[in-house]
């Protein structure tokens, strides 16, 4: 009869331990996912508010990309504003973005790399009725304070 108590003890032992390890990796997936999830959508906003500028709204438009923007890029896209806004404003810029397609290339806890797909129409001094943009864009993110930031942000293809 022991032998019955312990051989049922250690399977159920074995359940209660396969469960709980099933219950943890559904967790963990389901957790990830949501992380890429988040990443994707911050870098489709991102990329709309990178290729949607104005001459009117010009200060505002670059605050949000300043906002969302950390590490190397955070620096190359401050040092570089003043010159934004002077051609934004010089040539009386208007850029509406739309993205067309986004999807994880890869991405963990903290970082992710998604790229991105968006076309823009532009109108500027030389072409007032507008002009297509079409913009494939490489987003790397990393997540600080619960939030995802762009941390590079490379053309492609």
């Amino acid at each position: 009869m022991k032998r019955l108590q312990l051989l049922v003890f250690g399977v159920l032992a074995l359940a209660v331990a396969a469960a709980a390890w099933s219950g943890w990796r559904l967790y963990s997936r389901q957790v990830a996912e949501r992380d890429h999830a988040a990443a994707v959508a911050a870098a489709r906003q991102f990329t709309i508010d990178f290729v949607s500028i104005s001459a009117a709204t010009v200060d505002s438009d670059i605050q949000r990309v300043t906002s969302a923007a950390t590490g190397d890029f955070a620096g190359e896209y401050t040092r570089g504003k003043t010159q934004v806004r002077a051609a934004v404003v010089d040539n009386e810029v208007q850029s509406q973005g739309t993205v067309l397609r986004a999807g994880l290339v890869s991405g963990d806890a903290d970082s992710a790399v998604v790229l991105v797909a968006v076309d823009a129409t532009v109108k500027n001094v030389k072409a007032p009725q507008g002009r297509p943009a079409h913009y494939r864009i490489k987003v790397d993110l990393v997540k600080e304070e619960g939030r995802w930031l762009v941390s590079k942000l490379e053309f492609v293809g």
